[in-house]
């Protein structure tokens, strides 16, 4: 006589991951989007996790969605950030004078890498260069762009330049000159009010610091108004 053995049902496996994306957007935009894996970075700054279609066109998934393919929010953000940084990352440098710079990430009417700007950090090592102990203070005034500056950063021009494209306008520094640090941050200040007030899609008019081991936290609320760097970001610069 024989037996019948019962056999567990094979656990069904993961859909294919799709081609994720991640996109930092103001509180409006996040509320467009009500089932979508989002979360706040900083008061202001929301990242959104987009799906790129095979039009390159981007789309919007539910977190549901994200979770018949196995991806947990950890993991969902991970991979929507590494395929936004593998996109082509077009960097800027602009300065209107000797020690005085900032980095500008994308831009209107381009593919919205502005995320990058918030993996500086694994950029610069990944071409043999580092952030100092200040870290980065940056700014997403708008959709699709980023700017920053990078204190006491060893050879950030040059990763940036391997990383992605680069084009320097205004600025003829040489990339070891000493950072005026008060008067760039007031250039990045005016140019993140500038630009949240021209450029279509305005996300944040914020500086944001984003410190080695820390989470990214807001340096000034709104660029316009008139401020002075906190002594702490000072003394590591």
């Amino acid at each position: 006589m024989s037996i019948a053995v019962a056999h567990p049902a094979p656990t069904p496996l993961p859909l294919p991951c799709p081609r994720l994306r991640s996109l930092l957007v103001d509180a409006a935009e996040r509320a467009r989007h009500p089932r979508a894996e989002a979360r706040e970075l900083a008061p202001g700054l929301h990242e959104l996790i987009a799906r790129r279609g095979p039009d390159r066109r981007l789309q919007i998934p539910a977190r549901d969605e994200l979770r018949l393919h196995g991806l947990g929010p950890a993991a969902a953000f991970s991979r929507a950030r590494g395929g936004t940084c593998g996109e082509a990352l077009e960097f800027g440098r602009a300065g209107p004078l000797p020690g005085v710079h900032a980095y500008l990430l994308g831009g209107p009417g381009g593919i919205d890498t502005a995320v990058a700007a918030l993996e500086l950090a694994r950029l610069a090592a990944r071409h043999d260069a580092a952030l100092g102990p200040a870290g980065a203070v940056l700014a997403v005034p708008a959709r699709g762009t980023a700017l920053f500056l990078a204190p006491r950063a060893r050879g950030l021009r040059r990763a940036l330049a391997r990383a992605g494209s680069f084009r320097q306008f205004w600025c003829s520094d040489a990339d070891d000159a000493p950072l005026r640090l008060r008067e760039s941050l007031r250039f990045l200040a005016t140019w993140t009010a500038n630009a949240h007030a021209r450029l279509p899609r305005p996300v944040s008019p914020a500086l944001y610091w984003q410190r080695p081991g820390a989470p990214l936290a807001v340096l000034v609320p709104d660029a316009r108004a008139e401020f002075e760097p906190p002594p702490e970001l000072l003394a590591l610069a």
